[in-house]
Formats: structure tokens, sequence, C-alpha cells
């Protein structure tokens, strides 16, 4: 299944702000299929939904020795700031 990455406009300025955080462009991947509710505000408000992960893939999320680092967390600040400066 390919992903229809031109349906937002919201999905190159992110793209551009997380490759100037991190310093390599971005894997899209599907999802947040569990989040039931990004579905009904695109279909009840009309807004666009787009989720970005701050999480690495050691962050054993949901488990009994979840993490989540500093770093990532101030990373995602700063590529959350460039994308709105856009």
């Amino acid at each position: 299944m390919s992903l229809d990455l031109d349906k937002s406009k919201f999905v190159a300025p992110m793209a551009k702000a997380l490759e100037a955080t991190f310093g390599k462009k971005p894997v899209f991947t599907r999802e947040g299929g569990s989040i039931p509710i990004v579905a009904t505000f695109n279909q009840v408000l009309g807004a666009d939904v787009l989720l970005v992960g701050w999480g690495q893939d050691d962050d054993a999320l949901h488990s009994p020795n979840e993490k989540f680092s500093l770093a990532s967390f101030h990373r995602g600040i700063l590529a959350s700031a460039r994308f709105f400066a856009q």
C-alpha cells in the first residue's frame, strides 16, 4: 500500500522540519489506527490530522520498562517549532 503524501498540506512542511532537526529525511509509516478520534476530527471537523512520533525503536512503548529520552523530547519540541514557523 502506498502512502498519499500529497493529501495533506502539512506533510511537506513537517518533513522539512523533521529533516532540519534530525538531519535525515523522515520515514513515513501508517500508524495511529488505534486512535479512533483522529478519523472523527477529519470527518466531523474537516480538520487535517498529522500524527508525528518522537519515540525511538528501543523505547519499548506500553511495556513495563517503557522510556522516553529527554533528547527525543527536546528534538520533538524543536521540530514542532520549525513546523509551526513555516
